[in-house]
C-alpha cells in the first residue's frame, strides 16, 4: 500500500491535536518544548499532507 505514510501523518496530526487539547497547565521547560513542537507540528503537518497529494496527482 502506498497510502501508509500519509495514514501515518494523518495519524500523527490527530495525535497531537489530542495531546495539545489535554496537555496540563503546568509549567515547565519540558512541557513548554514539547507545547512548541506540537504546534509547530499542527501547522506543518498539513503542508507536508497538501505536498504529497500534489506530488501522486502529477505522477498520475
Amino acid at each position: 500500500m502506498d497510502d501508509i505514510p500519509v495514514i501515518q501523518l494523518v495519524t500523527l496530526w490527530f495525535v497531537i491535536l489530542v495531546y495539545i487539547q489535554t496537555s496540563s497547565g503546568g509549567g515547565g521547560a519540558i512541557n513548554m518544548i514539547l507545547g512548541t513542537v506540537a504546534i509547530l507540528l499542527v501547522y506543518i503537518l498539513p503542508l507536508i499532507l497538501i505536498i504529497f497529494t500534489v506530488l501522486r496527482l502529477i505522477d498520475n
